[in-house]
């Protein structure tokens, strides 16, 4: 059935409104005292004058398919020339120029979520440049950003960034302390809004901005508590795929101000998840560093499954879908909202779900899947049914986000005279939580390893045992995707052996694209007798190892085997 029209779905249904605010009750969403299970969708309805028309529709196939919570987003900030298509769904055109017309929809939408029984996680900023976001507020500031986002390592501008702050705060001020034109309930005072999100999809990198992240999360939350203290919020961090990054979220939801952890999951995209089993172990680690080490709920607020697509690594995509409610419910997880229930129109999206028009039956698979999980966890209370989980089985990760890479069997064993030079790309094993090799073009080729790993290299020595050897590296950190910026302190300890014997550490310094020539040398070392040798480096937070420096000078790996 055709969804009613907005004002005329708000004028048959008023009594439809939540009886109360969601709260939290150790590790699960309560309302009066009841568990509250989310199972719901992010609602394509703010942004673009296509998607505002049919935000009716919209929501109302969620309500249809169970769906008892929505997510949206409170943003849009434009400098003030921007063109007449981002006026149209824009919050503030210029720093100071409120675009009312957008505050009215929201109206709208949080009015008729109330009345179909909705509750709504309302996002307040973007850390993407999508409809301005972070980059923006930079730019008001006087920063340059170059492209549409500033890349992590630049984050921690924003984070430190006074004016920033006062900007998002002032919209933060607006939105929070806003009075719903159409129900006339102050938006502080509705418990159809079931959170303020501060940040779409927040992080940092480097160990400064990673600081800065976690200390104006905490002002933000404590600013937006004392703005509305009946409801909930969230941090609006991206979540985790490395395990140093594992550590600063279950810092950011353990702060005093977060009220529950949210991360957004498309285990999919990358290559650990490749079978159900992998899905429910990434989903178990999650739901363990939330639940049972930090000891708050956890939900999902965004789950994306391509649409764009019938089948993915063998599985049709509905079963993704349904698997992974299906866990979040056997863990006992607060919920989860698939990524993102919009109308046909335009370009087709690889995360779809089509609410309506032309296109809306080529997902109804995905819809019948959040269907049949919004009834199972109608059921009963969010509780554990997973052995493996608990206080007992501690923070120790139980996903292995770590992929192993091999290039070459044979050892090396061009040496002149004393002195072994090879290329570092020509690795015999190595295992991190990321890893590859460049060619150059732009910058200078070389291997890479992200996060906490191991790189190996086989090489055949001189018969006499040497009475000293010379280990260099033409070595950084590796920040991966973090851009320009690195700290002083951004550096990775390298520890180098030598079949199983510790030669020492070196440290890369951070991660910059060039490096430096690091040098270890070890006098009469205390090595097993062999021709084929192992030369093992340990990295603790990643280590790029370079194989020409920026004039084009071969550098790379070089030993040296004094006799």
């Amino acid at each position: 059935m055709r969804a009613l029209p907005l004002m005329l779905l708000l004028v048959a249904t008023p009594a439809a409104a939540q009886s109360g605010f969601v709260s939290v009750e150790g590790a699960r969403f309560v309302v009066e005292g009841e568990a509250f299970h989310v199972v719901g969708a992010n609602a394509a309805v703010m942004h673009g004058e296509a998607h505002r028309a049919a935000a009716s529709e919209t929501l109302a196939a969620i309500a249809a398919d169970g769906g008892n919570v929505v997510r949206v987003w409170a943003l849009g900030e434009y400098p003030a020339d921007a063109p007449a298509w981002a006026r149209s769904y824009a919050f503030r055109i210029g720093e100071d120029g409120w675009v009312e017309a957008s505050f009215a929809h929201l109206d709208a939408v949080l009015a008729q979520a109330r009345a179909l029984g909705l509750r709504v996680i309302v996002v307040l900023a973007n850390r993407w440049g999508d409809y301005g976001g972070f980059t923006q507020y930079l730019r008001w500031a006087g920063f340059t950003v170059e492209g549409r986002s500033a890349p992590p390592l630049a984050l921690g501008a924003f984070y430190r960034c006074a004016p920033c702050e006062a900007s998002y705060r002032e919209h933060v001020r607006r939105v929070v302390g806003r009075t719903n034109t159409i129900t006339g309930v102050p938006y502080a005072d509705d418990p159809t809004i079931f959170a303020w999100e501060l940040v779409n999809e927040a992080e940092a990198a480097g160990v400064d901005g990673e600081a800065a992240l976690l200390e104006w999360t905490a002002r933000q939350a404590a600013f937006v508590h004392g703005l509305a203290p009946r409801q909930l919020v969230s941090a609006g961090h991206i979540g985790y795929a490395r395990l140093h990054d594992r550590e600063l979220f279950r810092q950011v939801c353990a702060l005093d101000g977060v009220d529950y952890c949210d991360a957004h999951a498309y285990p999919l995209r990358g290559p650990r998840v490749r079978t159900f089993e992998a899905l429910s172990t990434w989903i178990d680690d999650r739901v363990q560093l939330a639940h049972h080490v930090v000891g708050r709920p956890l939900l999902f607020g965004e789950v994306g499954v391509r649409s764009d697509r019938r089948s993915i690594r063998g599985r049709p995509r509905a079963a993704w879908l349904d698997r992974f409610f299906a866990r979040v419910i056997h863990d006992g997880a607060a919920g989860a909202l698939v990524w993102t229930y919009l109308p046909t129109g335009g370009d087709r999206r690889p995360y779809a779900v089509y609410a309506s028009g032309a296109l809306e039956r080529e997902t109804r698979d995905l819809r019948r899947a959040v269907a049949r999980q919004a009834r199972r966890a109608r059921r009963g209370p969010p509780r554990s049914r997973n052995r493996a989980l608990g206080p007992s089985a501690g923070d120790a990760p139980l996903f292995d986000p770590s992929v192993t890479i091999t290039r070459r069997r044979d050892p090396h064993d061009t040496w002149t005279n004393d002195t072994l030079s090879f290329d570092p790309r020509e690795l015999e094993r190595a295992r991190f939580e990321g890893a590859g090799t460049y060619d150059g073009d732009p910058g200078s080729p070389h291997f890479y390893g992200a996060g906490a790993g191991s790189v190996s290299y086989r090489f055949v020595a001189p018969r006499a045992a040497p009475s000293a050897l010379v280990v260099r590296l033409h070595a950084s950190s590796e920040l991966p995707g973090a851009g320009a910026g690195a700290g002083p302190e951004d550096t990775s300890a390298l520890r180098v052996s030598v079949d199983g014997v510790a030669l020492g550490t070196l440290t890369a310094p951070p991660d910059d694209g060039v490096g430096d020539v690091l040098e270890l040398r070890v006098e009469a070392p205390a090595l097993p007798r062999r021709r084929t040798r192992r030369l093992v480096i340990e990295a603790d937070r990643g280590v790029c190892l370079y194989a020409r420096d920026l004039e084009g000078h071969a550098t790379g790996v070089e030993l040296e085997w004094a006799r």
